[in-house]
Parts: C-alpha cells; sequence; structure tokens
C-alpha cells in the first residue's frame, strides 16, 4: 500500500530542493534514515546548511526543531514546514494557501544578520 503522507513528504522536499536551485545555489536531498541521516536537504554555501522539511497539518515547532537539530549536529538548520489542511469533503490534504514558513534559531539569526549591521 502506497504511504500517501511520505509522498507528500517527498514530493515537499523535491520542491524546497528545486526552490533553492531556481535561487542559483547547489542543494540536493540526503539519503534518508540511519545514523548519518543529517536532515532532508542541504545546501552548499560557505558552510553546509540542512533543511528539514515537513508537509502536515500540524506542527510541535519546538520539538521538531529540537530533534532536526539534534540530527544536523554542528551544521546551520532551516525547519521548512508546509501547512497542509483537508478542504471539505476531499480526502487529499492540500496547502493552506499561506507560504511554507522556514524556521530558524537565534544562533542562526544572528549571524543571517551579522552582514546588514549599521
Amino acid at each position: 500500500m502506497v504511504n500517501k503522507p511520505k509522498i507528500q513528504g517527498t514530493r515537499f522536499e523535491t520542491q524546497t530542493k528545486e526552490l533553492l536551485q531556481s535561487w542559483g545555489y547547489k542543494a540536493y536531498r540526503l539519503a534518508e534514515g540511519g545514523m548519518s541521516d543529517e536532515g532532508d536537504v542541504q545546501v552548499e554555501l560557505p558552510e553546509e546548511m540542512i533543511f528539514e522539511c515537513k508537509a502536515r497539518q500540524a506542527l510541535n515547532i519546538h520539538q521538531t526543531y529540537a530533534k532536526a537539530k539534534e540530527k544536523a549536529g554542528s551544521k546551520p538548520l532551516v525547519l521548512a514546514w508546509k501547512k497542509l489542511l483537508r478542504q471539505g469533503n476531499n480526502k487529499k490534504r492540500t496547502a493552506d494557501g499561506i507560504s511554507t514558513l522556514y524556521i530558524i534559531d537565534e544562533d542562526l539569526l544572528k549571524e543571517l544578520l551579522r552582514g546588514y549591521k549599521r
């Protein structure tokens, strides 16, 4: 049997990778599972950055971010959340019309803002 949430998650990971590539970054999906699972998508910048991608209706952001941060180790982490909702009688969950949220921690925010000091 096909695991529909898994398919939606894989699709969102691929869309995230393709979005980053369309912006001119070298990005690729990471292998899933095992001891070396760092996240879903990796972007090559001066320092590698990991994206953990979640496409679901509800998400405990703090818990999910903490678990993803543990997997990513010392690499900067972005949690990408595409909120999905059931629309009417439709059995499929679809995007709720709000763009994807990209969640970062305070340390990464400080690092990203560093170049914009006045």
